[in-house]
């Protein structure tokens, strides 16, 4: 009763295995799925019911020296042996049937000769063929997990963790669990160079946990972040007092300033504006005016004077 209570009442439910997508991620999921269901033990453990003489030749033999042991308690041993083997089988034809349709068409070749009901052996198949424990694969996971860097030009701490954990969680899977100690190392020695002086104090107090590590950590890159955003607004604000590279070469494309000559500003900008005699409210735009109000003038009266 309480096993179709928890079937019916759970309504997550992992998507489809494909075949490409991280076997980890699905498998954990399914496993969290099948256990709030009842029915992961079923799944890791072989239940032995699908094993036709080994399972009457054990259960053969244990009838029998229950029997010996305790006379007419044989029968009853063995009619509650019976009804636990139903139960269980029970569980092993629901947890195949959410495992099959939980696999995309295309991977339920993998599992045509498996006996219908057989969870367990549906399991061990899609572990044997995609969850890879090869040394090759598990020393490239160490690799990649020991030269792991934050680069906070490119990416925030939460998609830093995120790789990070993942690499974690593929080692584990691959047999190799990576000790807390070892993680605060890789950890520490993954922070940018300008990070030195909170690795320096978070090497110092041994005491904190890997989740209060990465608590200070991700306090601090957030201030960090809003201090250089904060920067960068302003420079972008005033960009055109000091200028960066890509703003100058803007500017050389312009006209000089008609104050001091240089390109590498605007005239209402410029420092030595106060002590030139222009007008100071004429723009850039203005000055191109006047300029060509004056050369046209000068044509003019230069017409005038051939004519005359």
């Amino acid at each position: 009763m309480s096993d179709n209570t928890a079937v019916e009442g759970s309504g997550i439910r992992p998507t489809r295995y494909n075949g490409k997508s991280i076997f980890s991620a699905w498998k954990f999921k399914t496993l969290a799925y099948l256990q709030s269901l009842g029915l992961k033990e079923v799944v890791v453990a072989d239940p032995g019911l699908f094993n036709p003489a080994e399972d009457t030749k054990t259960l053969t033999g244990a009838a029998a020296a229950a029997a010996a042991a305790s006379g007419s308690d044989g029968a009853s041993s063995s009619s509650s042996s019976s009804k636990k083997n139903a139960t269980v089988k029970v569980k092993c034809e629901k947890a195949y049937s959410i495992l099959l349709n939980l696999l995309e068409d295309h991977l339920i070749d993998l599992v045509v000769n498996v006996e219908p009901g057989d969870a367990h052996r549906v399991w061990t198949v899609l572990l044997d063929t995609f969850e890879v424990k090869s040394t090759a694969s598990l020393c490239h996971r160490l690799d990649l997990l020991m030269s792991i860097r934050f680069d906070t030009e490119k990416e925030t701490f939460d998609g830093f963790k995120g790789r990070f954990t993942k690499l974690l969680l593929e080692l584990k899977e691959r047999g190799e669990t990576i000790s807390p100690a070892i993680q605060r190392y890789v950890l520490l020695r993954a922070m940018p160079t300008r990070y030195e002086s909170l690795v320096q104090s978070l090497k110092i107090n041994d005491t904190l946990t890997i989740e209060e590590v990465y608590t200070h950590i991700k306090d601090y890159w957030e201030a960090d972040f809003r201090r250089n955003h904060g920067k960068r607004e302003e420079s972008r604000r005033i960009g055109s007092v000091n200028p960066g590279p890509g703003e100058i070469s803007a500017f050389t494309e312009r006209k000089k300033c008609y104050v001091c000559g240089s390109r590498k500003h605007l005239a209402r900008y410029c420092s030595k504006r106060a002590e030139s005699d222009s007008d100071p409210g004429v723009s850039d735009a203005e000055e191109t005016n006047d300029d060509e109000k004056s050369s046209k003038k000068k044509k003019k009266g230069a017409v005038k004077y051939v004519l005359g």
